[in-house]
């Protein structure tokens, strides 16, 4: 009997002991819960506070006009209170002529004729002063009527000589006045017109032009009394014209 219970229990404990391997066996199956990894890497910096600063917001640079930019270009070109700039000079003339300003075009014509602050280009010599010419400045008239007179730059045709050299005649001009009447004399570009020749030559020999002078003598023993008192006559009723 007492083997049978000692059979009996033995199950009993049996188990127990496999119900206290399995509790072990879950101890050992369930994982730490995880730490975070160790690391050297240095905090990251805070950005630093803008600088402060004192310096003012940059302004637009102030537009010139036309007119300003021609008077600051003569004073490069000249050298009137500044140091002599040619180059920089052609640069505020060529601004300028671009939006029509009639001196600024005369000037930068010049410049390109004579190769001063760019380089030499008998084109854009004739085109700007063409340009100049076309809104009735007088110089720039005589001008490109000598070109047209000699070929420089274009192919020569005195026909548009004579008309340059007319138009600046009327406004005044004497040189052109002077070479006018000498064309008129010779019949050059224009039918010859003594009588009309003198008058120009009178009108510029009066201002003093020392070729009108020496031509007007030329062309006077070469014509009547009549046809002199006729040429005086022109020129004493000349009024100059505005520049058209």
């Amino acid at each position: 009997m007492s083997n049978w219970r000692r059979i009996a229990r033995a199950p009993a404990a049996l188990v127990a002991i496999l119900a206290l391997l399995c509790c072990v066996g879950c101890d050992k199956g369930r994982k730490e819960p995880s730490k975070p990894a160790a690391t050297n890497a240095p905090p990251p910096k805070a950005e630093p506070p803008p600088a402060a600063t004192n310096a003012l917001p940059k302004q637009a640079m102030p537009v010139r006009t036309p007119a300003e930019l021609f008077q600051a270009g003569v004073k490069l070109w000249e050298g009137k209170g500044v140091t002599r700039d040619p180059a920089e000079a052609v640069k505020l003339f060529s601004s300028a002529a671009e939006q029509g300003h009639v001196d600024a075009q005369a000037y930068l014509a010049g410049a390109y004729r004579t190769g001063v602050g760019v380089a030499k280009s008998p084109e854009a010599a004739v085109r700007w002063f063409q340009a100049a010419a076309e809104r009735g400045d007088a110089r720039s008239q005589g001008v490109l009527a000598s070109i047209h007179g000699t070929g420089e730059g274009v192919p020569k045709n005195l026909p548009e000589a004579v008309r340059w050299y007319r138009r600046a005649a009327e406004q005044g001009l004497v040189r052109a006045q002077a070479n006018l009447g000498a064309m008129l004399y010779l019949g050059q570009g224009v039918a010859k017109d003594p009588v009309e020749a003198y008058k120009w030559l009178h009108l510029a020999a009066l201002k003093g032009d020392p070729e009108a002078v020496r031509n007007r003598s030329l062309v006077a023993k070469a014509l009547s009394v009549e046809q002199m008192a006729a040429g005086r006559q022109r020129a004493a009723a000349f009024v100059p014209v505005k520049s058209r």
